[in-house]
């Protein structure tokens, strides 16, 4: 890709931060209490009693660790989750202190940081959770395949850096060898149904709803470029870290005891991905199938997942997306993982 159209890429999706906002609203709030709290442990609750924690988490999303915040929060701390549809509405209300916590993607959070807004991940939230999908009888063999063709995106997200980098990888150059289609998640299995594209790079639950429908099939895996299965994380707010490690450590607990409820020891709980994903967001059965074998909860910022995040500004930065490479010390706060 030449710099002109590196330049093309970073306007187009800096434009795409600022489109849209998304209204507050309440999804639930609770205290901590019951039986849950002791899996809190001291790390997560010293220092906490009689505060209040906001956090805001994506509507009906895999990325739910949040949700559960309320059932394992500390003695005397209050949480109060609210759900939003919009990253950059969350970082923005994070630096309005509007917020003090939320979960949304690297690629808003590393640009918006580079524009000055000073949230700081300090948890991981989310792995996989994306798809790159061809129609079912379709002939696309493999990401070479997809010379020529039109493909669904919707931009910025990780989806993005996987999809250059898969192209890159065949031999494809983005800027020219595919048309790669500006189209909103929720409208990417009717556009391949319809046959407007040849293929969409896509977010769960969509992903999973094209191949739960016969209408589409996963072409490849994507989670084997540098960048990884990467998804989201938990961001605090500038206040929060600066002015409130016991409230910080206290989330991080809360996101660990929420990950190992949804996903124990890496493996996903059956029952509990129902229960949120059918009963409480509406699945369908098929669609819950599909899903849970493409996503899951994670929380601890461990070396392996510090590279992916690595890996991720670097792509970045060579997309022009990033003028530079973020500062990765200070962006991302390992200080507060439980001992």
């Amino acid at each position: 890709m030449t710099n002109d159209s590196h330049e093309l890429t970073r306007r187009h999706f800096l434009a795409a931060l600022g489109a849209g906002a998304a209204t507050l609203g309440l999804a639930g709030c609770g205290g901590g209490g019951g039986d849950a709290q002791e899996a809190a442990g001291d790390d997560g609750g010293a220092g906490v009693s009689g505060k209040l924690i906001r956090v805001a988490a994506f509507t009906n999303n895999h990325a739910a660790g949040p949700l559960y915040w309320p059932q394992f929060a500390p003695e005397g701390l209050d949480v109060e989750v609210t759900t939003l549809t919009s990253g950059t509405d969350m970082n923005r209300a994070l630096e309005a202190d509007d917020l003090d916590f939320a979960v949304f993607g690297i690629v808003n959070g590393f640009i918006e940081s580079e524009q000055g807004l000073g949230s700081k991940i300090v948890a991981m939230a989310a792995r996989q959770g994306a798809g790159l999908i061809v129609p079912r009888a379709s002939d696309i063999a493999d990401v070479a395949g997809l010379a020529g063709r039109r493909i669904a995106l919707k931009g910025p997200a990780f989806q993005l850096l996987v999809l250059y980098t898969l192209l890159d990888e065949a031999g494809l150059d983005p800027a020219s060898d595919v048309e790669i289609v500006p189209v909103e998640y929720n409208d990417q299995p009717a556009a391949l149904e319809r046959g407007d594209v040849d293929a969409f790079m896509g977010s769960e639950p969509n992903a999973s709803r094209s191949v739960a429908s016969g209408a589409g099939r996963r072409l490849v895996n994507i989670y084997t470029t540098p960048v990884g299965e990467l998804n989201s994380t938990i961001w605090a707010s500038p206040r929060m870290v600066a002015d409130e490690p016991d409230l910080v450590r206290a989330a991080v607990a809360m996101q660990r005891d929420a990950a190992n409820h949804l996903t124990p020891s890496g493996s996903n709980d059956p029952e509990v991905w129902r229960d949120l994903v059918v009963d409480q967001f509406g699945l369908e059965e098929d669609v819950y199938r599909e899903l849970i074998t493409n996503c899951g909860a994670v929380w601890e910022l461990s070396e392996f997942w510090v590279d992916q995040a690595k890996a991720a500004g670097a792509k970045m930065a060579e997309l022009g997306l990033l003028q530079a490479e973020p500062d990765y010390d200070d962006l991302i706060r390992t200080e507060f993982m439980p001992a």
